[in-house]
């Protein structure tokens, strides 16, 4: 199965691209429908699902950039916040959150101002719906993310600090994995490496994640880059442990 979620090339005919081309994906009763040029239709904009032993969440990162749209970002936070403490950590003990855009990165200008406005909410809408302390507070485990055609790995991060934890991280960790390929190519990092970042790289690839049980996440990074004649070659591998899920601490 493959889940999905919105991205900034889905955004044409008042966000109708996704909205049709993936009316698979779950909705929710509380989140009601959305409205595009296609007309009205349930919302698969933002939603949950369990799989196995993790819990995940679907945000639209888009809202926050479409003026027309601020609307759902007060009703994302909502729902997201009530999703998120309905959570049973005994019988989905991970919580993984992945949306487009990146909260965190360190290639160019979109891990400026666009980062700090997923995580903090928005100048616009008074930074009322902050998405970072969001996770923070209901300890979600990882934030994925793409948009920047690379991968970086970072560790538990909170307001740009980190402990570089893999063992019991007391915060979410972050990760960017939007290296497939295509016709954009390579995005190279302009920035140096910050020190929240534990691993980067420009090359094709896709990522790996085994949950092998209620405490061990086993994460990879797999090259697939022909320009380096590397196919199929782990190239990061960092086993996360967590004995202590449950809300983070500030």
């Amino acid at each position: 199965p493959y889940m999905v979620d919105m991205g900034n090339h889905e955004q044409a005919y008042r966000m109708s691209h996704y909205t049709e081309r993936f009316r698979n994906m779950p909705t929710s009763p509380t989140t009601g429908t959305v409205t595009t040029d296609n007309g009205e239709a349930p919302n698969n904009w933002y939603y949950s699902h369990d799989f196995g032993n993790v819990h995940f969440v679907a945000i639209n990162t888009e809202v926050l950039f479409v003026e027309e749209r601020h609307e759902h970002v007060k009703k994302q936070y909502e729902f997201i916040e009530a999703d998120l403490k309905a959570v049973n950590r005994t019988k989905t003990p991970w919580i993984v959150v992945h949306g487009h855009r990146p909260m965190y990165c360190s290639c160019d200008g979109d891990c400026t101002f666009p980062a700090h406005l997923v995580r903090s909410g928005g100048y616009a809408l008074h930074r009322k719906y902050g998405l970072e302390k969001l996770l923070n507070k209901y300890g979600a485990d990882f934030y994925i993310a793409g948009h920047e055609h690379n991968y970086e790995r970072m560790y538990d991060v909170y307001e740009s600090k980190t402990t570089k934890s893999t063992v019991n991280p007391p915060h979410t960790v972050h990760i960017v994995t939007g290296d497939a390929g295509g016709p954009e190519e390579h995005e190279p990092f302009k920035f140096p490496s910050p020190d929240r970042t534990a691993f980067r790289t420009a090359a094709y690839g896709y990522s790996r994640m085994t949950v092998y049980n209620d405490t061990h996440i086993h994460w990879e990074q797999v090259e697939t880059d022909t320009d380096d004649n590397i196919q199929g070659v782990v190239i990061d591998d960092v086993w996360f442990v967590q004995e202590n899920h449950g809300p983070f601490e500030v």
